[in-house]
């Protein structure tokens, strides 16, 4: 009751069947089944694949053999033939064409320029190789170099303190000083910094 409140309209159509079933469709079901199938093994027999003819397989040999012959005794021309004299005039002939042209000789290097242009080519080719090789060295050298330079950024000053503070092994003595600052320091280093 509640959905006829909520849709009145729907509640207010008619009600009907919307599939219509033929008379006695039910009842002729089985009898329409049978039929069908017993029409459908007809047609299954007579499409059963290839025939063989009878005896075909005693005659075929013999079938085989005629036509061979037949095609034998059709044929015109013996296959292939040779010219008259043709092994005799061979080497005549082999000797007349190759002789008939003379041989045109190509140097490699016409002229001393284009030796030297040719070296010159391939001197500047493996420099410019050498030099590209190098730079691209030179390149992952600054970029390792640029990354360790980062990762120091990344460290806080007074860590660095600390760390200079423990590992310092120089004492306030003046001899402890001037024995540091000689192992450490090169003459040019103190001459500049007096």
């Amino acid at each position: 009751m509640e959905w006829k409140k909520e849709a009145p309209y729907l509640a207010s159509l008619p009600r009907t069947m919307p599939y219509g079933v033929p008379e006695n469709y039910f009842n002729e079901l089985s009898k329409n089944i049978n039929q069908t199938v017993f029409l459908t093994s007809f047609s299954a027999k007579e499409n059963q694949g290839f025939n063989v003819p009878e005896n075909y397989f005693e005659i075929l040999t013999s079938q085989i053999e005629t036509n061979i012959a037949l095609q034998k005794i059709n044929l015109k021309d013996d296959g292939f033939s040779i010219p008259s004299n043709y092994f005799e005039n061979l080497q005549a002939k082999i000797v007349a064409k190759t002789n008939a042209k003379p041989t045109k000789i190509i140097r490699l290097w016409a002229s001393d320029f284009n030796k030297y242009a040719a070296a010159a080519c391939v001197i500047l080719i493996s420099a410019f190789t050498l030099f590209l090789n190098q730079q691209a060295e030179i390149n992952t050298k600054n970029d390792a170099e640029l990354a360790n330079e980062q990762m120091l950024y990344g460290i806080d000053e007074s860590v660095i303190i600390e760390h200079i503070q423990e590992k310092s092994t120089v004492s306030n003595t003046d001899t402890d000083l001037e024995n540091y600052i000689l192992n450490n320091f090169s003459t040019r280093d103190i001459s500049n910094n007096l």
